[in-house]
């Protein structure tokens, strides 16, 4: 996968009617999409718990938070931080840009 570099995502239109979407970026990455007021979080859809997905855990909007749906571990949005156990590695997280509609993440 090609580093350090901005990847078109998704179209800013994807999350007209929902908060979250889920997209594949290779074989071994799938993200998450949060859309929270005017601002776009971007994580990796893995629990660093257990590696379960987090595309169905709680948003905590006003904190900023997601809660994974299968043990409550809670991450921040913006750093990626593990603010509740059992988590107690934080997840990855991306830059995220808008441009035209679209939306990119920063690939490290």
């Amino acid at each position: 996968m090609v580093t350090n570099t901005w990847l078109e995502i998704a179209d800013i239109n994807e999350l007209q009617n929902t908060s979250r979407i889920k997209k594949r970026i290779s074989d071994d990455l799938e993200v998450l999409i949060i859309k929270i007021g005017n601002s776009i979080f971007c994580v990796e859809n893995r629990c660093s718990h257990d590696e379960k997905p987090l595309y169905d855990g709680n948003i905590y909007e006003q904190e900023k938070i997601i809660e994974c749906a299968y043990h409550g571990a809670r991450f921040d949005l913006e750093t990626g931080k593990a603010l509740r156990m059992p988590a107690v590695t934080p997840i990855n997280i991306f830059k995220t840009k808008i441009e035209n509609n679209k939306i990119y993440i920063l690939l490290t």
